[in-house]
């Protein structure tokens, strides 16, 4: 009977312990960022675009509605150095959709120094008159905790005057061709090297 019991309370430990470990990790995914091709219907053009990518407190998200994206990424703004994001470009040459791998050191950064519960993907687009003050439609909110234990990877598009969580995965707009699809150039490896690593 001891040893049923004991073994049980192994068999329990370790369940607690692989949710404790799964908690973090089931918080993670990967992240496809894209551009939808209405951008360039409406600015006649691909514009130069930064999508910040980031992991979040409460508390984090919060100071960024409050802020607003203006402030957040001007060049004094406190605020984007300490989230440390992790950061995309886009242009009228730079059309692929980029990827935040779900084993990014990126990711451990965040959950290592805090304990995150929202990923947040903020653009800079032009702002307009139109935008709605107290939701702006350029910062997209994602909650960390639903999902459960397999979670799906999230995928993103740019679109005039917002960003959107979108189904399908993420192309090219002007090659159709998804991110995993096509051979990046040296700029672009030298680029992700030094920009996934730690700090």
């Amino acid at each position: 009977m001891w040893t049923v019991l004991g073994f049980l309370g192994k068999l329990g430990a370790g369940l607690l312990m692989l949710g404790v470990v799964s908690g973090c990790a089931s918080s993670q995914r990967q992240v496809i960022v894209g551009l939808s091709p209405e951008l360039e219907e409406y600015y006649s053009m691909y514009p130069s675009i930064e999508c910040d990518v980031v992991a979040v407190t409460e508390e984090e998200a919060e100071q960024i509605k409050s802020d607003g994206v203006d402030k957040y990424f001007t060049p004094a703004g406190s605020l984007r150095k300490r989230l440390e994001p992790f950061t995309v470009f886009f242009s009228q040459e730079y059309t692929q959709p980029e990827i935040l791998p779900y084993k990014s050191n990126y990711w451990d950064r965040w959950f290592k120094r805090k304990k995150p519960v929202t990923l947040v993907l903020i653009a800079n687009l032009p702002h307009s008159p139109d935008m709605p003050q107290d939701n702006d439609p350029r910062v997209l909110y994602i909650d960390l905790k639903k999902g459960g234990l397999f979670v799906k990877p999230v995928y993103v598009e740019i679109e005039p005057q917002k960003i959107t969580q979108v189904f399908d995965k993420p192309k090219d707009p002007r090659t159709d061709l998804p991110a995993e699809n096509r051979k990046p150039d040296k700029q672009e490896i030298d680029a992700r090297i030094h920009g996934d690593a730690e700090k």
